[in-house]
């Protein structure tokens, strides 16, 4: 069996630890270039100039312009993106520099997503820096603003290649897929990975689980040879294609359609939250791995679409401080040992969750406690080695600086 070659898969099970290390480039078809670096950009000849869609992250700038010019010296006519986010976007630097100023197309929501992004740089480099655990993240600053938007579909000529954008409803506001279709080969950004759609992110604005569904369902329709994502490989063969969009979609489906049913149960966010689980027949596909979004995301994902913020228990309509209810749970267990002592013994039991509870309780009632602190950083820093699905595995590493950086103050040395 065929997995794949290089960064083209022609199975629905490559071999995954036989992937180029990134930043890595390939000619996957011919006048078709991959940039592999934090997420695929691709660059099409058209006998008028370069296409690129996403030009990357700008920590891969140079990278990205060192493969792109050692494969063509061809002039930039378009850069494309497939959505706003800073990984797809910040990565065309050093093209500017040498004087490249190409038509720049995206969707219409994505100006005001770059708006956004100006207007709360600070609050995402904070949450950025949390989800990836990396203190020294930085968030761009400046924009390759769009300079043609349309709302749902556009049609472009260039040179030999017709470009069909097309808007859809997924990971973003302002994602669109790009069709070939000379080539049939079909661009999808993040809407179609190898892995759980990441909708639901816990710190980052709403994503819109129901319209992704519903656009995998309709891409499974276009007869694509060619599945271009925004990570991960490229996947060649219509059949193939037509079964990975399906099974996406129907991943989301057995989510959308359970908690739909609850919320009309009238059932609690919590009881909600911890009762649905995706369907097994797509939860054990090897092809939406499960190595970085959380189902339990989608779920709250889908509870913020359809309802509020408030999770429905009444004392968390106007709630205590944070601080106030732990000095006061610390208080009825009869101090902060006690608590230390119960959160290690869960750890025993392999109670993870609720021994953080008890890590953070102690924490955030006396911050100064060293076994305290102590204590968060071996029990989150567990839970990230236990964590199967990167992104919360990150927030709780995440935790773990926290505690040693509160150790470090506390005792003068390293946590």
């Amino acid at each position: 069996m065929t997995s794949h070659s290089g960064w083209v898969a022609t199975s629905l099970t490559p071999d995954w630890a036989a992937i180029p290390a990134r930043p890595s480039r390939e000619e996957i078809a011919p006048g078709v270039l991959l940039h592999a670096g934090a997420s695929n950009n691709y660059v099409l000849e058209t006998g008028e100039g370069l296409l690129v869609i996403d030009p990357g992250h700008q920590s891969l700038r140079d990278s990205f312009h060192r493969s792109v010019r050692e494969w063509s010296s061809t002039s930039v006519h378009t850069v494309a993106y497939t959505h706003g986010h800073v990984d797809h976007t910040t990565g065309f630097g050093r093209f500017l520099e040498d004087g490249e100023r190409p038509q720049v197309v995206a969707q219409e929501n994505c100006t005001a997503r770059f708006a956004r992004y100006r207007l709360t740089r600070g609050f995402n480099e904070h949450i950025n820096r949390r989800q990836t655990a990396n203190p020294n993240l930085e968030f761009p600053s400046e924009f390759l603003a769009p300079t043609l938007t349309f709302r749902e579909t556009l049609t472009q000529r260039i040179g030999d290649l017709e470009v069909v954008y097309c808007a859809v409803l997924g990971e973003t506001d302002d994602n669109c897929t790009i069709w070939i279709p000379s080539r049939r080969m079909l661009f999808v950004g993040d809407l179609a990975t190898w892995k759980v759609p990441n909708s639901g992110n816990p710190l980052k604005v709403q994503r819109y689980p129901v319209e992704w569904a519903a656009a995998l369902e309709e891409m499974a329709g276009y007869g694509a040879k060619w599945l271009c994502p925004g990570h991960d490989l490229v996947l060649r063969g219509e059949a193939l294609i037509r079964a990975f969009l399906l099974d996406q979609a129907g991943y989301l489906r057995s989510i959308i359609d359970q908690v739909l049913e609850r919320m009309n149960a009238g059932q609690s966010t919590d009881e909600i939250v911890h009762g649905v689980v995706p369907d097994p027949k797509f939860a054990s596909l090897p092809h939406i791995r499960t190595v970085y979004n959380h189902p339990q995301f989608i779920v709250r994902d889908l509870l913020r679409y359809w309802g509020g913020w408030w999770d429905g228990e009444g004392a968390t309509l106007l709630p205590a401080l944070r601080c106030e209810q732990a000095i006061e749970i610390v208080r009825l267990a009869g101090g902060v040992a006690p608590v230390i002592e119960r959160a290690q013994a869960l750890v025993q039991l392999g109670d993870l969750a609720l021994a953080c509870h008890l890590a953070d309780w102690a924490t955030i009632a006396e911050p100064e406690s060293l076994p305290a602190q102590e204590l968060k950083r071996d029990v989150y820093r567990e839970r990230a080695e236990c964590e199967a699905y990167g992104m919360p595995a990150g927030f709780f590493r995440s935790e773990v600086l926290d505690a040693e950086r509160a150790i470090a103050n506390l005792t003068g040395g390293p946590g």
